[in-house]
């Protein structure tokens, strides 16, 4: 008979211990905080031109996401090595983001990795020394040592099971000695915040446009939709608070300096502060148009059931224009919305 020493009951007991753990002393607000970092860096690459949209260059972030994402996961289920193993993973894709923005996106080495055609770099001198070809992550090294602490980062003993302490074994040893799963955890999160600071510090060195902050409502009132702010390199608003998630502030106030003496930071400054606010017949006229492609795409009735998830500034005037409109086009439901591409497919 075949032994199962982790079985369903054990794992889901274990989940459940550590979420209540995790909300008794606000631990998942920060691994939240550290997850949404990582998304929305992989989400906000500084894009040029529209084939950047199809470049890959944000491949290994999103990835680097999957993996810090999964690896919360395996902790919170009793998978300590696994937990940690991933980890690493999400540590090492992170930091080839940073290598491949350097390299370039176009440059064939990086299109035949992407293609898997090409070995993954090992992390050894020449990576580095790549690494701090950027001005902004040397300056920040000599300062920090950044470089040196990422070095220095133990995981990848999980990875090869560096004996009993990196194995799944060891988790009986630990029992033996006193770490219980609530310290397990705790190990976790001190390495999954290290690697969040460390991307986080990366990356708004590498992308300076990035530390460009406007709240949500200054952007809406330049630009009336979330649709209509274009893409600068800085996101959407105050979600991008979420990038210096756990930098101490001296160190943003480093990266910060930095990067406002960026010419295309400032350029880019200069020109949304200078830009007009919308005025009020300006902004419903650009939410009205905003919300006719919405109806476009599911019919007004599916959509009047949901207008706070489209826009929060959606008033009881702008739906009964939206439903006058609705009614004239015929698009008051999805079944007139196919009626409507049958028409065209046949004339």
């Amino acid at each position: 008979m075949r032994v199962i020493r982790k079985s369903i009951e054990q794992t889901t007991e274990h989940y459940n211990l550590i979420s209540e753990y995790e909300s008794k002393y606000d631990f998942q607000m920060d691994v939240e905080k550290g997850l949404s970092s990582i998304f929305l860096f992989s989400q906000n690459f500084p894009l040029k031109a529209v084939s950047d949209f199809l470049s890959g260059e944000n491949f290994s972030m999103s990835e680097c996401f999957e993996e810090i994402e999964i690896s919360y996961h395996l902790i919170k289920y009793g998978f300590y090595k696994q937990s940690m193993i991933s980890l690493r993973t999400s540590l090492e894709i992170g930091l080839l983001s940073i290598y491949w923005s350097i390299i370039g996106k176009e440059s064939s080495e990086f299109k035949q990795w992407l293609s898997s055609k090409f070995d993954t770099p090992y992390k050894n001198e020449k990576f580095w020394k790549k690494i701090k070809t950027n001005e902004n992550i040397k300056l920040f090294d000599l300062e920090f040592n950044l470089i040196e602490e990422i070095k220095k980062f133990g995981l990848s003993d999980f990875v090869h099971t560096k004996g009993v302490r990196y194995s799944n074994y060891g988790e009986f040893q630990r029992k033996i000695k006193g770490q219980d799963k609530f310290e397990n955890y705790q190990e976790w999160l001190k390495n999954f915040k290290d690697i969040v600071r460390i991307l986080e510090i990366l990356h708004l060195l590498k992308f300076p446009t990035l530390n460009i902050r406007f709240s949500t409502d200054f952007l809406l009132s330049k630009f009336g939709t979330f649709d209509s702010i274009p893409q600068f390199g800085s996101g959407f608003g105050d979600e991008m608070n979420n990038l210096s998630s756990f930098i101490p502030q001296n160190q943003i106030s480093f990266i910060n300096d930095m990067a406002n003496s960026d010419e295309e930071v400032i350029e880019i400054k200069k020109w949304i502060n200078e830009l007009p606010d919308l005025t009020e017949e300006e902004l419903e006229s650009k939410i009205l148009d905003n919300q006719k492609r919405n109806i476009e795409s599911c019919g007004f009735e599916n959509w009047s059931s949901n207008t706070t998830i489209y826009d929060s500034r959606i008033t009881s005037d702008m739906i009964i224009k939206l439903r006058e409109w609705s009614k004239s086009k015929n698009l008051m439901t999805f079944e007139n919305i196919i009626e409507n591409h049958k028409k065209k497919a046949s004339s």
